[in-house]
Order: C-alpha cells, then sequence, then structure tokens
C-alpha cells in the first residue's frame, strides 16, 4: 500500500483515511443542517404564526427531493466520479442558506430547504458512501465506522449552533452566516476529494501489492459493467427489502428528530434547552454510528441492523410520560443508542450481500427509499397533530415504523455469502479495478 501524497507532499498514511477525513467534515460543514429542521418549528410558529404541518412540509419536500434525485446522483457519481457531483452540491447549500435567510412566506421554506437543500443533501450522500466503499480493500467497516459517526455529530453541532445563532442574531444574519461560513470550507474540502484511488495513481487500502493500478476505465466499458451490476442487484428481493427497509427507518427516526424539540417545548421546556435534547441524542448516536458498521463488518450486518431497528423504535414510548427536563434527556440518550446504528451499516450489507462494484446508482435507489421515509414521517406527524391534537399517534407511528424494518431484515437471507457472485458473465472482459471480493463474514 502506498501512503498518501497531499500537494505533492507524503503525509505518511494512505489516502483512504484523508478522504474519511474530508468527507466527514464535509458532513458536519454541509449534510446537518437539514438534519436540525426541528430548531426551526418554535420560532417560525411563534414570530409567522405558521401551523407545523406547514412548516415540516418544507423538511418533507427536501426529502422528496433527495429521494427523486438520488438514483440520479447515483448514476452521474458511477459515470463522473463522487467529486464533481459534490461540488454541485456545496452550491446548492450556499443558495438554499442564504434564500433561508430572507424568508417571509411559508412557500419560501419550500423552496429554500424542500428544492434547494433538499439537492445538496442528494449531492452529498450518495457520491461520499459510493467512495468511501471504492478507497477499502479491507477495513472498510472502520472507515464507513468514522465516516458515519461524523454524520452523527454534526446534527448534535448543527442544532446548538443554529438554536444559538437564531437566539443571538437575527434570521438573516444566523443563516447568511451558516451559507457563507459553510460554503467556503466546504469548497475547501473538494480541493482534497478525490473519487477513486486510481485518480491518485495509488491502490485501495488493504489491496494486495501486486494488484495493477488501473486507470479510468473506458467510459463505454464502464457503463455496460454498471448497467450489468445494477440489473443483477435489482434482481434480488433483498435489494428491494434494503429500500423498504430504508424507509421505515427513516420514518421512525426522522419523527423523533422533527418533533422532539415542540414535544418538549409543549412539555414546558425552554427552547435552547430543548434543542440541547436534539443535539444529545444526535452526540449519543456517533458511538452506535461507529459501532455498528464495524461490527456489521466482523459478524454480519443483518442481525447488527435488526436490533439497531429494535432499540431506536422501543425508547420512543418514553415520550408518553416524558415531562420534565431530565426526562427527555434520559430519552435522548436511550434513543441515542439505536438511531446511531439503525443506517450507519447501509454500506456494509451491501457490500456483503453483493460484493463490491459501480454501487451509486443503486446506493441512490436505497438513498431514495430513505428520503420517502424522511418525508413522510415529517409530514405526517404534523398532519396527525392538526388531527388529534396531540402527538401521541405520531410516537406509535414511529414505534411501529422501526420494529417494522426490524422484522423485514429479520426475513432477508444469511450475509454469509454472495448473493450474485457471478453478475460480471454478461460483461466484456477487460481488466477491472473493481472485481468482487471473496465471501464476507456471516450472520
Amino acid at each position: 500500500m502506498k501512503n498518501g501524497r497531499l500537494f505533492g507532499i507524503n503525509i505518511g498514511i494512505h489516502y483512504a483515511w484523508i478522504i474519511i477525513a474530508v468527507a466527514a467534515f464535509m458532513h458536519m460543514a454541509g449534510g446537518s443542517i437539514r438534519q436540525a429542521f426541528g430548531v426551526l418549528i418554535v420560532p417560525l410558529q411563534d414570530q409567522l404564526g405558521w401551523s407545523p404541518a406547514s412548516i415540516t412540509l418544507g423538511y418533507a419536500l427536501a426529502s422528496i427531493t433527495g429521494a427523486l434525485l438520488a438514483p440520479l446522483t447515483g448514476m452521474a457519481t458511477d459515470r463522473y466520479g463522487a467529486r464533481p457531483v459534490i461540488l454541485v452540491g456545496v452550491a446548492f447549500f450556499f443558495l438554499g442558506a442564504m434564500i433561508t435567510g430572507v424568508v417571509s412566506q411559508v412557500w419560501h421554506i419550500w423552496i429554500s430547504y424542500g428544492l434547494f437543500l433538499g439537492v445538496a443533501q442528494a449531492c452529498f450522500n450518495v457520491p461520499i458512501l459510493t467512495a468511501a466503499t471504492y478507497w477499502f480493500r479491507k477495513r472498510l467497516g472502520l472507515g464507513i465506522g468514522l465516516l458515519q459517526a461524523s454524520h452523527g455529530l454534526g446534527p448534535a453541532v448543527m442544532a446548538l449552533v443554529v438554536s444559538s445563532l437564531l437566539a443571538s442574531y437575527e434570521w438573516k444574519t444566523a443563516f447568511w452566516s451558516i451559507g457563507i461560513v459553510g460554503g467556503c470550507i466546504m469548497l475547501g474540502l473538494v480541493l482534497l476529494f478525490r473519487s477513486r484511488p486510481s485518480d491518485l495513481g495509488i491502490r485501495a487500502y488493504g489491496a494486495p501489492e501486486t494488484e495493477p493500478i488501473h486507470e479510468k476505465l473506458d467510459p463505454a466499458f464502464e457503463k455496460l459493467r454498471a448497467k450489468a451490476f445494477r440489473t443483477s442487484m435489482q434482481s434480488t428481493s433483498a435489494f428491494w427489502k434494503l429500500v423498504s427497509v430504508h424507509y421505515l427507518g427513516c420514518v421512525g427516526h426522522s419523527i423523533v428528530i422533527i418533533y422532539v424539540i415542540p414535544i418538549a417545548v409543549a412539555a414546558g421546556v425552554d427552547l435552547v434547552a430543548a434543542a440541547g435534547i436534539l443535539s444529545t441524542l444526535a452526540a449519543v448516536s456517533v458511538l452506535t454510528r461507529f459501532a455498528t458498521p464495524v461490527v456489521a463488518d466482523q459478524l454480519g450486518a443483518k442481525w447488527s441492523m435488526a436490533i439497531m431497528f429494535i432499540l431506536q423504535g422501543l425508547p420512543v414510548l418514553m415520550l408518553f410520560w416524558a415531562q420534565d427536563l431530565w426526562q427527555f434527556y434520559l430519552f435522548a440518550v436511550v434513543f441515542g443508542i439505536g438511531y446511531g446504528g439503525e443506517g450507519s451499516a447501509f454500506p456494509i450489507i451491501n457490500r456483503q450481500y453483493f460484493g463490491r462494484g459501480p454501487m451509486g446508482r443503486s446506493f441512490g435507489w436505497q438513498q431514495a427509499g430513505a428520503g420517502v421515509g424522511m418525508a413522510t414521517g415529517a409530514w405526517i406527524g404534523g398532519l396527525l397533530y392538526g388531527v388529534f391534537g396531540s402527538y401521541d399517534a405520531t410516537i406509535v407511528l414511529s414505534v411501529v415504523a422501526s420494529v417494522g424494518g426490524a422484522m423485514v431484515l429479520l426475513s432477508m437471507e444469511p450475509t454469509s455469502s454472495l448473493l450474485i457472485p457471478n453478475w460480471e458473465d454478461s460483461v466484456p472482459v477487460q481488466t477491472s479495478p473493481d472485481a468482487p471480493s471473496v465471501a464476507p463474514a456471516g450472520d
């Protein structure tokens, strides 16, 4: 394995770890503002008189936008690499934050959050996860764990940042600061990012020294290979079950992410203290976001993920009796454990079921399921509140969705052998940098 070089200087470690660090900071700087949306609900209710259902429609539209675009950003990642797609995401992040700073009608939030930040999210999630899988032959679980931990830490930081900015400055100053500072940070990080090891003329981490360093494949061949992999992958029931699992898991936790702050405020908790609840559960989730991919990589992803789905779903019942601040923080700690591990091992279970291949568009389909799930939870949660005058039915929906995701996982095949070991048989013979790996660990 060759160490990485940064601006021509040997940095002493493999560049795969630089990719993880860069991707982690991009998640924290730009990929987390949408997850802190719950902080905005009460200020917009109090200052502008908008209803929770109309406000959270902006979040739902962002999730739908991300869901619709995820397969397309995956296709673009397979064809052009992750870096150009991420750069588009930076531009939409900047525009979304700047427009949010000048909203005066509820439909403005639908545009700024629902369209611009939805596009940004799609341009971050799929390319970053896809690129990470290309950089590792060994220790993929550790790399993904570090990346997913940052994804949990981002909302924990962003919720406090946004609530503090809104408490100290006017709305426009808060969001323009986020757009300008966050945009500049991410532009700098994109300069360090590379889509594949071959872009630097090195091998993936853990690849044997005898493996040739491949130049970029012929575009026509890459297109044929991506189609063969996608067709084989999507012919399995496991692929579509993973889409549904992503959907159910995101319904379950989007309800908590969006409505735990309004629920706490309704119980008499101060807004800034309530924002701390969201930060706490996000911070706790960092532990299992890191640990679950590592465990899944070694022991098999199916059971690891199913356990985390249960641990995400059942603690939501605590919200039925939470009244005091300490009770909400206790809930945040318990829920955060399952929430962190629920989705962090998806790249691992995909690798264990389908091996190595151009996964961009396939990841995109699964992210589409996640985006629709986030939209469903966010919008229906507000709708149920409008119908029943409380969040009780919303809480029940969250529990049912998470537990349902666990049941789907348990109905799937063991991860002890590849489901499509011969997918390249239909592709013309040509040397490939992503040939399927040995069978992974079982359940």
